[in-house]
């Protein structure tokens, strides 16, 4: 028998965030002024999509170029709230849990950035995940312990969107300006305070260089052919 699924009636926002009025700018020409006002304009949105109960989960991304699920080529990124957590989320956040649970940690407070580590600012580190997902995947953390996006300082949005502009502009010059996508993944919008301890928030940029397979689609796991 197959797993039961849940069938519930659609619901939740969907909002498109354009990130510059002229159509040949893409998000890594841009200041990071600018590029942290866009930062700004989900965490606004957010704030405000918090307030409807219904909603559990929100996720901003960005798709780059047709073959990473642009449809649009005028740059610009996306929020959809849904009334679920999706099942990724779900294992994400239990992945931290069993992590705080071993250690009394959060795991990416624990993140030893040394080997791994891209690029820094005073308030985030850009490190190469270990065991990455994809090829040239790479996160941007928070230093300080933050679970959720939408309530991180405004005061830091430039300084992300600092970090976001030269990991965008390091991924376009090394491998030739490819499509790609980003998500902030970020902790589900109603959680216990308890679970506070060990959710954290990163922003993760995934190139698109090579499609899933038989095997990845099959089990779930995914082969990376790319050393960190």
């Amino acid at each position: 028998m197959g797993v039961p699924a849940r069938a519930i009636a659609g619901f939740g926002f969907h909002d498109v965030v354009i990130e510059n009025p002229v159509h040949s700018v893409h998000l890594c020409d841009m200041e990071a002024r600018d590029i942290g006002q866009v930062l700004l304009a989900y965490k606004k949105r957010i704030q405000q999509i918090a307030s409807v109960e219904s909603i559990k989960y929100v996720q901003v991304f960005k798709n780059h170029g047709a073959s990473a699920g642009a449809s649009m080529s005028h740059s610009h990124s996306q929020l959809l709230a849904l009334p679920i957590i999706p099942s990724a989320v779900s294992a994400r956040f239990e992945g931290m849990n069993e992590y705080f649970k071993k250690t009394g940690k959060c795991s990416l407070c624990e993140v030893q950035a040394k080997e791994l580590l891209i690029d820094e600012s005073t308030h985030f580190i850009s490190i190469v995940p270990f065991a990455a997902t994809y090829p040239f995947e790479m996160w941007i953390i928070p230093r300080a312990h933050s679970s959720h996006f939408h309530e991180f300082d405004c005061d830091k949005m430039v300084e992300l969107g600092g970090l976001l502009k030269l990991m965008l502009r390091k991924m376009s010059l090394q491998l030739n300006n490819p499509p790609f996508n980003f998500m902030i993944q970020t902790s589900p919008l109603q959680v216990k305070e308890s679970e506070l301890f060990y959710a954290h928030w990163f922003l993760q940029i995934v190139p698109q260089l090579s499609g899933a397979g038989g095997f990845e689609m099959g089990s779930g796991c995914y082969i990376n052919p790319v050393f960190p």
